[in-house]
């Protein structure tokens, strides 16, 4: 006989109990909570015809949607189905559930995976009803077996306590899923795995120095490095040794292991130990080189550099290719020069270098002593050793000679060395060729500067800049045993 206007629903209201929001809401999805509270509308306004299609429309859900919403307010004790044609529902009290629980129909399923949840903790923890409903979820929805569900929820117990988040559970019951876990043999393999992630995590924080529970980005690093890395736990461990500088943290760590991932195929702790002590050795090596060189290097130049000094001539060799490109103030650009020309010539060997090198011992001193006659200051350069090879070589002038000629050279002001070049010059011009031929022949000594530029130059081959004639040797050998001198190491 008395009924609300239809217009005066909009400004009606509905009632939700306190103990809904703080018990129930915390734990369900949008969508159920949705469906919880157009179902306590519907009761108190809709008539007993209002059907789920009806429904849909006007909440703008699926009917399958809503079915689902409504059996987790069952499995809640919420709500009860009372028939299926046409189906019915009843909604009861939170306040009623707490004080007196309500009977549900539950099926036998369900009620054995509470019971068996119940017994998993024990006296360690009072479970809730919601969360055993949560866990019935990861069974209807997810879509694992209960006995996986059963080991996710022990192994949570074990990793973090009996008190952990059944919220937070569910994140690793959908990576379950996910994984194509089906079996409880497979949720064993998997929940394993999972361990020795956890397991792994904790060992490097506790060689880090740090005691905490692992972070989620931690975990996702490890399980990196042994699932698409396919490194094994001892050696993530080994790598540890590499964090030397800074403040240890898993980013630090996830560059050494790619570095190393791109430096070679190590992937045991063996195989590490094996790669860090090689790359030791070679940094070594390297430092050797350039310290000989008189070069500050380091660093991945340092070892581009190395290597690209190994790729011409072995270790042995090149430090006696830096000692000869320190005494001679050569640069690292000019070891490369040096290191190129002696392969040309053959010599790739210590031995076969040091005995080149030996041969080319005394031209330096017979320069050396040229200077002293002449009175030139400074070190023999690799342009004084082409002009000596010129004079001696290609016009045929023996040791004494050059000396006298740099006897006159003596006075010149400016540049003895090309004043002196011009005097023999001036000798093979006139056909002079003996000592005694000096005496009879003036040559006049000019009173200005020379310049470099103002002697004969000519162009030579690659094979004539370096090569060293057998009677020019022999002459060195024998001015060195005679003057006692023990020069420098002679051109290249």
């Amino acid at each position: 006989m008395f009924e609300f206007d239809q217009n005066a629903l909009a400004y009606g209201v509905t009632a939700l109990e306190n103990r809904f929001l703080l018990d129930y809401l915390p734990a369900a999805k949008g969508d159920y909570v949705k469906v919880y509270l157009w179902g306590l509308f519907a009761c108190a306004h809709k008539g007993p015809d209002y059907s789920l299609d009806e429904m849909a429309q006007e909440i703008m859900l699926t009917v399958p949607e809503i079915e689902a919403a409504l059996r987790y307010w069952e499995r809640r004790g919420l709500v009860t189905r009372m028939s299926d044609d046409p189906p019915q529902y009843r909604f009861y009290s939170p306040a009623q559930r707490t004080q007196s629980p309500v009977t549900m129909q539950a099926d036998a399923e369900y009620v054995g995976f509470a019971e068996a949840v119940y017994a998993a903790f024990g006296d360690r923890r009072k479970v809730s009803p919601s969360e055993i409903s949560l866990a019935w979820e990861w069974v209807q929805d997810v879509g694992l077996p209960p006995e996986a569900v059963l080991m996710l929820l022990q192994y949570c117990m074990t990793q973090k306590g009996p008190h952990f988040s059944f919220k937070a559970a569910e994140k690793l019951a959908v990576s379950m899923k996910e994984a194509g876990v089906q079996t409880s043999e497979d949720a064993e393999s998997f929940l394993q795995h999972n361990q020795t992630v956890h397991d792994g995590v904790r060992r490097v924080l506790s060689r880090m120095g740090k005691r905490r529970l692992p972070s989620d980005d931690e975990l996702a690093l490890y399980e990196k490095w042994i699932t698409e890395w396919q490194y094994q736990p001892e050696a993530i461990q080994e790598a540890c040794r590499e964090m030397t500088s800074g403040d240890p943290s898993f980013k630090y760590l996830d560059k050494i292991l790619e570095g190393l991932r791109t430096r070679g195929e190590a992937r045991t702790g063996q195989q590490i130990t094996k790669q860090l002590a090689q790359e030791q050795q070679q940094k070594d090596l390297a430092q050797e080189v350039f310290s000989r060189l008189g070069v500050r290097l380091s660093g991945p130049a340092a070892k581009l550099e190395y290597e690209a000094l190994l790729a011409i001539q072995p270790h042995g060799v090149l430090l006696l290719a830096a000692d000869y490109c320190r005494r001679n103030n050569f640069s690292l650009e000019d070891m490369h020069w040096v290191l190129d020309r002696w392969k040309g010539k053959g010599y790739q060997t210590e031995d076969s270098v040091r005995e080149y090198l030996d041969k080319q011992s005394g031209m330096r001193g017979l320069i050396r002593d040229v200077y002293e006659t002449c009175g030139h200051r400074g070190n023999p350069t690799i342009a004084d050793t082409i002009l000596y090879q010129k004079w001696h070589r290609d016009w045929g002038y023996n040791h004494e000679m050059i000396c006298a000629a740099a006897e006159q050279a003596r006075n010149a002001e400016g540049g003895k060395i090309p004043y002196l070049n011009k005097v023999l010059e001036t000798w093979h011009e006139a056909g002079i060729t003996d000592i005694s031929q000096v005496q009879a022949h003036k040559t006049p000594i000019k009173r200005k500067t020379v310049s470099e530029q103002q002697y004969t130059q000519r162009q030579y081959t690659e094979e004539e800049l370096l090569a060293v004639s057998d009677d020019l040797i022999e002459e060195a050998r024998k001015y060195r045993g005679k003057s006692g001198v023990e020069s420098s190491v002679g051109s290249v």
